[in-house]
């Protein structure tokens, strides 16, 4: 394996995804109100957000995968040190950011007068079944891949590479070619399709997105199979718009099937463009200088911290996309609503950066 690192040792294509995903995130919620506040879907502000959700679709998959590729490299010889640098850390950041959103939520958006006690409660029971805010989900969702990580880097470690290839395989006939059938089916027949023999735990969710991004980390693959895998994506990233636009005018209402994290075209997209920044790595950092680089660093290292905090500055500084907008006024709002959340949550993120128990609470340390 042959990566450009920086000084610091940091990988620039890893960096520069995790910039590329929280920005994709980012792009996923500001348009996500204009796609589910309309059933027309051949007004232009309906296309534009069609458009930009579709194309941001690869973001949480990627998430995974970096997180994969990162921490599956390392060897875990202590379990209470790994519990306490690695899932402690994102415990406390899900419980602080839980509780801002939930306050936020009752008591500045709701008006709430509920009082302290009742609220603590409601809270309580809101954040063991992760009804808090809606993109807190992903720290449940780390926190239990993390907390299989001891076991899961032995066996990544003890397998060949054709070993990791079946596993990859069969997670993909599990979790997204079999799903993808089973979602056809639904539409087209209003009957469940359920196979006994596709239940297969462990080949299952986000763990596969985890070990795929190990695997295409560690692992150089077949130039047949790197642009097999990458046209594919490049054709995922056309047609997911498309069949989000028939499978919606077939529904009724706005149909999700191919915006799913596992969506086949959404793994295409992620696995061809964790290829593609791969490829590129070595060009990358040739022609980028140490400025730029510092700079790349420093917002990959904010990209965690961007993500927790990034709702809570859209509903500030965003502004609304009109239902009826035309394309240029609907693209042009798009665009400042991603740049002005971006960047005001970056900056804001560093300010908060300057205090240690700070970043310890809410960032996990990170940022």
């Amino acid at each position: 394996m042959n990566n450009a690192v920086l000084k610091t040792n940091r990988i620039i294509y890893i960096d520069l995804l995790r910039i590329l995903s929280i920005l994709a995130v980012i792009i996923l919620h500001i348009t996500a109100t204009l796609l589910t506040s309309t059933n027309d879907f051949n007004t232009a502000s309906w296309w534009v957000s069609n458009l930009f959700n579709s194309a941001a679709r690869f973001a949480v998959p990627v998430f995974f995968m970096i997180s994969g590729a990162m921490i599956l490299r390392s060897e875990v010889k202590s379990y209470k040190t790994f519990f306490l640098k690695r899932i402690m850390p994102l415990f406390v950041s899900l419980v602080s950011w839980s509780l801002i959103y939930s306050i936020f939520t009752q008591y500045y958006l709701q008006k709430s007068t509920m009082g302290a006690g009742e609220f603590l409660l409601s809270f309580a029971y809101k954040f063991i079944l992760d009804r808090n805010y809606i993109h807190l989900w992903f720290l449940y969702a780390i926190i239990a891949i993390y907390l299989t990580v001891p076991l899961i880097s032995r066996m990544v470690k003890a397998c060949t590479e054709k070993e990791l290839r079946y596993y990859l395989l069969l997670w993909f006939t599990v979790s997204i070619a079999y799903r993808f059938i089973t979602d056809c089916v639904l539409r087209i027949t209003s009957e469940s399709l359920y196979v006994p023999i596709m239940n297969i735990p462990l080949f299952m969710g986000y763990l596969g997105y985890f070990i795929l991004g190990y695997y295409l980390f560690h692992y150089e693959i077949s130039p047949k199979l790197k642009n097999v895998l990458f046209n594919l994506g490049i054709v995922s990233f056309f047609l997911t718009p498309v069949a989000t636009y028939f499978a919606s005018m077939y529904s009724g209402v706005l149909d999700e099937m191919f915006y799913g994290n596992y969506s086949v075209t959404t793994f295409f997209m992620a696995a061809g463009l964790f290829i593609l920044f791969k490829e590129k790595d070595a060009a990358i950092s040739a022609k980028v200088n140490d400025k730029v680089k510092r700079l790349v660093g420093s917002i990959s290292k904010a990209s965690f911290s961007i993500y927790l905090i990034h709702l809570l500055i859209e509903i500030m500084v965003s502004r609304r996309t009109e239902v009826e907008g035309s394309l240029v006024e609907t693209t042009i709002t798009l665009l400042f609503n991603l740049g002005a959340v971006f960047v005001v949550s970056y900056i804001l993120v560093k300010i908060l950066n300057l205090n240690k128990i700070v970043t310890n609470v809410l960032f996990g340390g990170k940022g």
